[in-house]
């Protein structure tokens, strides 16, 4: 897959560029249990329950940096994944939002082999985003990724939303099990939220061939998660 170094550049550029002299900073935590990790259509913890738990800092003039943990099993040493990111959001037009963001994924248990880096260039407009990943080193491979979403977040009233998303991965990486070079993920979820509670329930998969690739860690399945702002 050749991919040249623009996006990269241009998300470490404007990270580098954002002016981090602030008056103010917020920080904010958050807590899941959840009935599985899916994370782009595939299970991380063998179709298990998760515990999850993120710290964020926001700065007020559109900078954030925060970390993200799980409890993962990938049938081997792997026990815990956490995320390290720092990010820049900003209006570019009325309604318009452009956010760039880089995440490194850490793998204990395993001597580092999975661990990887990806870097995140999103547009907001209204209530859809538009995502664009690349990763260099795609868990922990010699092979790159590049990711392309579309996400749909809607609110019904107060207390209810629903979210919908489609993906496409494109990689040669094999580390995810698959022998394809990509595939499409989904989700479609509702939310409720009650005293800074939320519920939600979701049905996520892949089209990936069973047989042939992610075995059960693809198919279709119900997640079911209770979040807490902390």
């Amino acid at each position: 897959m050749q991919v040249s170094n623009l996006f990269r550049g241009i998300v470490g550029a404007a990270l580098l560029s954002a002016s981090f002299t602030v008056s103010a900073v917020e920080m904010s935590g958050s807590g899941t249990i959840a009935t599985d990790y899916v994370f782009r259509g595939v299970s991380q913890t063998s179709e298990k329950g998760a515990v999850q738990a993120g710290l964020d800092l926001a700065f007020d003039n559109g900078a954030y940096a925060g970390v993200w943990g799980s409890n993962v099993d990938f049938g081997s040493e792997v026990t815990t994944e956490m995320d390290f990111f720092v990010g820049y959001g900003f209006d570019v037009a009325e309604g318009v939002n452009l956010d760039l963001s880089y995440i490194y994924f850490n793998y204990a248990g395993d001597e580092s082999a999975l661990n990887y880096s990806e870097y995140v260039a999103s547009v907001s407009v209204s209530d859809v985003s538009f995502t664009l990943v690349y990763s260099p080193d795609y868990f922990g491979s010699d092979e790159s990724a590049l990711v392309y979403n579309i996400d749909y977040s809607l609110s019904l009233n107060e207390s209810w939303s629903v979210d919908f998303h489609v993906g496409y991965t494109d990689t040669e990486s094999e580390a995810l099990g698959t022998d394809e070079d990509s595939y499409i993920d989904y989700l479609a979820g509702v939310n409720y939220e009650w005293s800074g509670t939320t519920f939600t329930l979701a049905v996520a998969g892949t089209d990936a061939d069973e047989d042939e690739n992610f075995g059960d860690a693809g198919e279709a399945r119900a997640v079911f998660s209770v979040s807490r702002s902390l």
